[in-house]
C-alpha cells in the first residue's frame, strides 16, 4: 500500500518543514503544488518534494488541489495543509486502518485538533485521506472537498482511529480574521441561492461571535433553528452562541436538544459536560465526559475536562494523572506560544471545547502538581 502526501502551499515557510517532518517516515511520495509564494516556500518545496509544480492560482482552491492529485502515484492520498501535523504516534494506526478497511471505503476522516497559541483547542473530523481513483476530485472553489465525488462514485467514508493536529489558529489575529471574512463572503453568496440553509446560517452565527457581534450571532443561530430544528449540528452551533453570551443554562438545553437528535454525537456530549461544569454540577459533568469518550475514543481532551472536574473538586492527584495521560496521548496539548498570551483577541476562548478559563495543559498540570505537593493556592 503506497501513500502519497499532497500539499498546496503559498508563503508557508513558517509551517512547511514541520508538516513534512511529521509525515516523512509515513508517506512514500510527496507532491507539492505552489500557488505563487514569494517568501522562499517554492524553493524549499522544490527540494523537499518528490514531485513539485508551480501553478497560477485563480481563486479556485479545488483546481489547485486537483493539480496535486494529477501528479500523485500512491494508492492512497493524504492531503494536508502546511499548518497540519500527523504525530508519529499515529502513523501505524493510520496504515493499519487503511490496510483493513472495506474496498467500498473510498475516504476516511481523521480527528483533527485545532490549536491556538494559548493551547486552547476545538475538534472536528476531517476528510483527509482517500483512495487515488479516477474521477475522485475536489469540488467548490472554497470550502473544497472530495466528499461529493466519493458519493457519486458510490463510495463510503469511514472514521479512522487517528488523531492529527492543526496549528492554523496560531497565525496572527489579522490572518485569522481575514480568513473568517473570506468564509463570510462565500457563505453569504451561498445563502443568496439557498436562504434557508440551516447549517450555513448557524455557521455564520459562529463567525459573528468571534467579532463580538453577538446580536447578529444570536439572530443567525435562531434563524438556523427555525430553518431546521431537526439538525443536531444546528443545535450544536446554537449552544456555542448561547454559551458565548453567558447563557449557560440555555446553552446546556441546546446541546441536550442536539444530543437527543444525535445520540452518538460525542462532541455534543462533551459540550454538555462543559456546561454542567460551568454550572458547578461536577458529577453530571464527569458522567458526560465519560460518555463522550466512550462514543469516540479519539476525543482525547475528555481527559483534560475530567482533570478540570478533579481540579474543581480539589482531587489534585487525579487531576495530575489525567492531565499527564492527555499530554502523552497527543503532544499537541502542550502547545503554548508567548504571543498567544499577549495578542488582543478577547473572543478566542469561544472556540474552546473546555471551560472558557482553560489556560493550557502545562499551566493546569503545574498548578495541580503544586497543590498535590501541599503548596498553597
Amino acid at each position: 500500500m503506497d501513500l502519497t502526501l499532497c500539499l498546496i502551499v503559498k508563503n508557508e515557510m513558517a509551517f512547511l518543514d514541520g508538516c513534512l517532518r511529521s509525515v516523512r517516515d509515513l508517506v512514500d511520495q510527496v507532491v507539492i503544488v505552489d500557488t505563487g509564494s514569494t517568501d522562499g516556500t517554492a524553493e524549499r518545496a522544490r527540494t523537499a518534494a518528490d514531485v513539485f509544480a508551480a501553478v497560477e492560482f485563480t481563486g479556485d482552491f479545488s483546481a489547485a488541489r486537483n493539480a496535486a492529485l494529477e501528479r500523485a502515484d500512491g494508492e492512497w492520498i493524504l492531503f494536508l495543509d502546511a499548518d497540519e501535523r500527523l504525530p508519529a504516534t499515529q502513523h501505524d494506526l493510520l496504515r493499519q486502518h487503511l490496510s483493513t478497511v472495506d474496498s467500498g471505503v473510498l475516504g476516511t476522516r481523521l480527528m483533527r485538533y485545532n490549536f491556538f497559541a494559548t493551547g486552547g483547542f476545538y475538534t472536528g473530523r476531517e476528510l483527509k485521506v482517500f483512495r487515488n481513483r479516477a474521477g475522485l476530485r475536489y469540488r467548490r472553489p472554497i470550502n473544497e472537498s472530495v466528499a461529493a465525488s466519493i458519493q457519486e462514485l458510490g463510495g463510503e467514508v469511514a472514521s479512522a482511529p487517528v488523531v492529527m493536529n492543526h496549528f492554523g489558529h496560531c497565525r496572527s489575529v489579522s490572518a485569522r480574521d481575514a480568513k473568517a471574512h473570506r468564509y463570510i463572503a462565500s457563505m453569504t453568496e451561498h445563502l443568496e441561492q439557498q436562504p434557508n440553509d440551516a447549517v450555513v446560517l448557524g455557521y455564520l452565527g459562529l463567525i459573528a461571535r468571534i467579532f463580538g457581534e453577538f446580536d447578529k450571532a444570536l439572530d443567525r443561530s435562531a434563524r438556523a433553528v427555525d430553518a431546521d430544528a431537526t439538525s443536531a449540528t444546528v443545535w450544536f452551533f446554537r449552544g456555542h452562541v448561547l454559551r458565548s453570551v453567558g447563557d449557560d443554562r440555555g446553552a446546556l438545553e441546546a446541546y441536550e436538544r442536539g444530543a437527543t437528535l444525535a445520540p452518538g454525537h460525542a462532541g455534543l456530549r462533551n459540550m454538555i459536560g462543559v456546561q454542567l461544569l460551568a454550572l458547578k454540577d461536577t458529577n453530571g459533568a464527569a458522567g458526560s465526559f465519560d460518555a463522550a469518550r466512550e462514543l469516540d475514543p479519539q476525543l482525547l481532551h475528555t481527559d483534560i475536562n475530567l482533570a478540570l472536574v478533579a481540579q474543581a473538586e480539589e482531587r489534585w492527584a487525579d487531576a495530575v494523572r489525567l492531565l499527564t495521560r492527555a499530554g502523552e496521548a497527543n503532544d499537541g496539548f502542550w502547545h503554548d506560544e508567548w504571543r498567544g498570551r499577549v495578542e488582543r483577541d478577547p473572543f478566542r476562548p469561544f472556540y474552546y471545547e473546555t471551560i472558557f478559563g482553560y489556560a493550557g495543559l502545562g499551566y493546569h498540570l503545574g498548578y495541580c502538581q503544586l497543590r498535590a505537593a501541599g503548596q498553597p493556592a
